[in-house]
């Protein structure tokens, strides 16, 4: 049946298990975390904890041509994987981010593997733009007609009964009808997943540009380099209120963008690839707030992606962006769409071309910026004191580089 719901005040279904996650995603996973992991003492428990849908049944006929994999389904083609994290609120989440209901795709990246495995372009599709949502079915047999509406609602309309595959199959329609990229893969992972992943690599290091102060969340952050735990890190990525912050979704992008880079380096630099035990640790970490299509939750798939990209260099070949967008004229404060340079990324996406030529004013690696002048810096855990030669991917060479 079909029917038409009012997502601005719905309240989602509780589910037990596996919400998904706002701020933070699947990338280090990915790149860097299934590497190795078939120890099959660990196999089989890892296995077991991570919740697998198949949603192809909920996409439908029309869809983009998809590359044809290779033999071995890791090497030889390029892989889209599009990232998921909501602001879904039940369970163990809801004492990390609240009581509210409803489940939001707030977090959207479109991760871009090329097919030679030596670049990794990660899109960010802001929450705020204005888009076409399609008409989309759920695996209850029920729909939810389609509309113009801000792009988060599109996993609101998946997810309205509770299911985080039926809202990771709106969001892949949506994405797919505006940007004819073929998604092969999908992730989601809520707060509890987030905070524990970072926990489980030690934190990870940021360089705060100015001092926060945001009452709203209870976030409260001194600048200069920090090393920041999985509950810190939740509300760094989340701040939009408050002192030194514009409310802005896309200065929100920014950090998140900033804050996996550096999770990703922290990870490649410690040569976790290299070390079972620690993969293991990091994935055991999430592996109960993960939602992944059957081949992201098969070990022996993700493993042979994962240590494809063991050369990859986060400072050259990970690329982050946020879709080109401009102001949306009914709504030019408050609400953005894409602007006609977006169509050149997607296409330079679907040729496995790389995006970086195309950005403007964006680099490799979202900038550490300074603090503000005459601000004193705390020492914070993980400085690099008296170090001749620092890897500038470790935690040590992000924190020195902070202010550089």
């Amino acid at each position: 049946m079909t029917e038409q719901t009012d997502v601005h005040v719905r309240h989602a279904a509780k589910r037990p298990g596996h919400p998904v996650l706002k701020g933070i995603t699947w990338l280090v996973a990915a790149t860097a975390g299934f590497g190795l992991v078939f120890v099959q003492t660990y196999k089989a428990q890892v296995e077991s904890h991570i919740t697998t849908e198949d949603i192809a049944p909920l996409l439908g006929p029309n869809r983009p041509a998809a590359a044809l994999p290779p033999a071995d389904g890791s090497s030889g083609a390029a892989v889209n994987i599009l990232l998921m994290g909501s602001d879904s609120r039940s369970g163990a989440n809801a004492a990390i981010g609240g009581q509210d209901g409803g489940q939001r795709n707030d977090t959207t990246l479109l991760m871009h593997v090329s097919a030679d495995r030596t670049r990794i372009d990660v899109v960010s599709i802001p929450r705020d733009t204005i888009v076409k949502v399609p008409t989309c079915d759920r695996s209850d047999g029920s729909s939810q007609l389609g509309w113009t509406a801000m792009f988060n609602v599109a996993f609101a309309n998946g997810a309205a009964h509770g299911s985080n595959a039926d809202g990771a199959a709106c969001v892949i329609k949506t994405v797919e009808s505006l940007t004819g990229i073929h998604i092969d893969h999908f992730a989601v992972i809520d707060f509890v997943g987030f905070r524990d992943m970072v926990d489980a690599v030690g934190g990870v290091p940021v360089c705060i540009p100015v001092k926060y102060a945001d009452p709203f969340s209870g976030t409260y952050l001194n600048p200069g380099p920090q090393v920041l735990n999985g509950s810190q890190a939740i509300a760094y990525v989340r701040m939009r209120h408050g002192i030194n912050t514009s409310g802005s979704d896309l200065d929100r992008i920014k950090r998140q963008q900033e804050f996996l880079k550096n999770l990703a380096s922290k990870v490649l630099s410690a040569q976790m690839l290299y070390r079972p035990q620690d993969v293991t640790n990091f994935i055991k970490a999430v592996a109960n707030s993960l939602t992944v299509d059957p081949d992201l939750g098969n070990l022996n798939y993700v493993g042979g992606l994962a240590y494809s990209l063991r050369s990859l260099n986060p400072s050259t070949g990970i690329t982050f962006a946020t879709a080109p967008e401009e102001a949306y004229p009914p709504d030019p404060k408050n609400r953005v769409q894409f602007s006609g340079k977006a169509k050149a990324v997607w296409q330079a996406i679907i040729a496995d071309q790389p995006i970086a030529p195309l950005l403007d004013s964006q680099s490799n690696s979202p900038a550490n910026t300074a603090p503000a002048a005459g601000t004193a810096v705390a020492p914070t855990t993980g400085t690099a004191t008296g170090a001749a030669t620092v890897d500038p991917n470790s935690q040590a060479g992000i924190l020195a580089a902070c202010g550089s």
